[in-house]
């Protein structure tokens, strides 16, 4: 066995378990009798050598091995360890919308200045001098409802679109329909709000129609699964005054709760 010198004190290690011997430039120039010293010497089983191990032993930490000028040989059993397999995670489903259209009959009325849709369960103001504009929500656009000033030069419309899972609310699919029907249609600036205390995102367009220059603005707040968007449009001349009130019909527009009267597929059209 070797008697080795430790941060620990002296250990006895046996010597077919001593792969290697390192000795330090600076214990060489030390001298012979010096490194015969802190090398080795061999110890007999029993008596002082026994003793000097087990003092060594005692005065290491539990658990510590020496580790100063040797390196220990491995047990040639010791069982691998094992590392247990990760679970994959599905990837979740990716969301997108549906093409799914609206009811053959939509319920609404109005009291006051309000306008009501009891099919979709949403509530917003209505200019006192503006009408439902039934033209425009069943022949040029799928809208919800639409509202126009009694010249018709100012509209509103409230469309929809349902998604299969989490909706995005800055998804320019719902542009499609306004890039087709006007010509260079572009964003002008795009911004984050908030419809009846909700996310939304607002945006601020331009287009031409027929040769006349309109300016717009599209608001997006979503309800579950469902998208709605606040469309106004106007001439250029007169979107400065009419750009406050499709503020102030935003700022009103509020979902209701559904009675259950109210909340068959017949009614809802299956939201």
């Amino acid at each position: 066995m070797f008697r080795v010198e430790t941060e620990y004190g002296f250990v006895l290690v046996r010597k077919d378990k001593v792969i290697s011997i390192e000795i330090k430039a600076s214990e060489a120039k030390e001298g012979k009798s010096k490194l015969e010293e802190r090398q080795t010497a061999i110890e007999t089983p029993g008596g002082t050598g026994n003793k000097t191990g087990e003092a060594a032993r005692a005065d290491r930490p539990e658990g510590s091995l020496p580790t100063r000028g040797i390196s220990a040989a491995s047990t040639s059993n010791a069982a691998p360890a094992v590392t247990p397999p990760v679970a994959a995670t599905p990837p979740k489903p990716v969301s997108r919308p549906l093409n799914e259209p609206l009811p053959a009959h939509i319920d609404e009325h109005v009291e006051g200045n309000t306008y009501v849709n009891d099919t979709f369960h949403f509530a917003m103001y209505k200019p006192p001098d503006w009408k439902i504009y039934e033209e425009l929500h069943r022949e040029k656009v799928s809208a919800i409802v639409a509202l126009a000033s009694e010249d018709e030069q100012t509209v509103l419309f409230v469309d929809r679109q349902v998604w299969s899972g989490a909706p995005d609310l800055k998804n320019d699919s719902m542009d499609a329909k306004l890039r087709q029907t006007y010509e260079d249609y572009q964003v002008v600036s795009e911004s984050e709000t908030q419809v009846d205390g909700r996310p939304a995102v607002r945006r601020r367009f331009d287009g031409v129609m027929e040769g006349a220059e309109w300016h717009g603005v599209a608001v997006r707040v979503a309800e579950g699964s469902t998208v709605y968007g606040i469309i106004g449009l106007t001439s250029a001349e007169t979107f400065q005054f009419q750009e406050s009130v499709f503020n102030k019909i935003v700022r009103s527009f509020h979902f209701l709760t559904p009675t259950p009267e109210s909340a068959s597929p017949q009614r809802t059209g299956g939201l």
